[in-house]
């Protein structure tokens, strides 16, 4: 994958495939597979579980030739999969890379489903020419899920061929994300806990700590989020010079943090990518934040900066 650009190249193969039902969505990956088979391609597949597994059993043939992921478990957080197709690419040097994701399902959350939508602009960004993606989406999704759909994907499927997105062509070249995609997030409930930081860190620590516990959160998941907001609050410390804030409260379903500050991130693909070593400019943290947490939303621009990262509680 190359590096992040303003707009994606003409050559991205960047692929929105809508199927009705299971048999459908099988059929079409199990063509894919043997169209990667054929080129001599890698081949990469991200499916929610009982796809995966009947899919797996289809293409047994080539099976051992797949890299395979769960993206209702280990590739959850959208924001995992773009580092994840990257490090696919990086490991088959002089092949095509090919990958089957579906990211998004109709029993997704609101919130999560959003998230993917803006993962999907932001790929279009990170591709390169020589890695191929084919994004499978229910017709059952609701109708402002497909119509963002097809302004994230320079390609759609129809009667059985690739063809260019109209509404994606015709995006204006400064087109990153849809606005749909792109609003402020909703405000955090009014019993959340809230506490302002600009140089001690023990009391946002103090916080996060008890809203673990409180929350049910298992050990290991807490010290993944306690570090997680460790990494925001100090990428606050290091690129802003006012106070940032802190703000904890528990779902039925996951325990959220959110770090807000003054502070502004220019690059789109920011925690999308792991930096190197010598790459100027940061990004580790929010690259770390990513990889430990269950769903991270990132809201910037010349008003401030807003993350919010949520763990699971299940």
């Amino acid at each position: 994958m190359d590096g992040p650009a303003q707009q994606a190249p003409p050559e991205v193969w960047h692929a929105a495939l809508p199927y009705h039902g299971a048999g459908e969505l099988e059929a079409a990956a199990c063509q894919f597979a043997r169209d990667a088979a054929a080129a001599g391609a890698a081949l990469f597949i991200a499916c929610d579980s009982p796809s995966l597994s009947r899919i797996r059993t289809k293409i047994s043939s080539i099976g051992e030739h797949v890299t395979w992921t769960d993206t209702a478990g280990a590739g959850a957080n959208p924001g995992q999969l773009i580092y994840a197709i990257s490090q696919f690419a990086t490991r088959h040097p002089g092949r095509q890379a090919w990958c089957l994701q579906e990211a998004a399902w109709p029993a997704r959350p609101d919130d999560e489903l959003v998230e993917v939508l803006r993962y999907e602009a932001l790929l279009n960004l990170a591709l390169g020419t020589r890695v191929r993606v084919m994004c499978p989406y229910d017709a059952d999704l609701p109708p402002e899920v497909i119509s963002c759909v097809q302004v994230t994907h320079p390609l759609t499927a129809s009667d059985g061929r690739w063809q260019p997105t109209p509404r994606y062509q015709h995006q204006p070249a400064t087109f990153l994300v849809p606005n749909a995609c792109d609003q402020p997030l909703a405000p955090p409930p009014a019993d959340a806990r809230v506490i302002s930081f600009r140089a001690r860190l023990a009391g946002p620590r103090a916080l996060v700590a008890a809203e673990a516990r409180a929350a049910g959160l298992p050990p290991s998941r807490s010290s993944d989020l306690l570090l997680a907001v460790g990494e925001l609050i100090a990428n606050t410390l290091a690129h802003t010079s006012g106070p940032g804030v802190l703000t904890a409260w528990a779902t039925g379903q996951a325990l959220v943090c959110q770090v807000s500050d003054g502070g502004f991130i220019a690059d789109p693909l920011a925690g999308q990518l792991r930096p190197g070593p010598a790459q100027e400019g940061g990004g580790r943290g929010l690259w770390v934040v990513h990889q430990l947490c269950d769903l991270v939303q990132v809201r910037s621009s010349a008003a401030g900066t807003t993350i919010r990262v949520h763990m699971r509680l299940g």
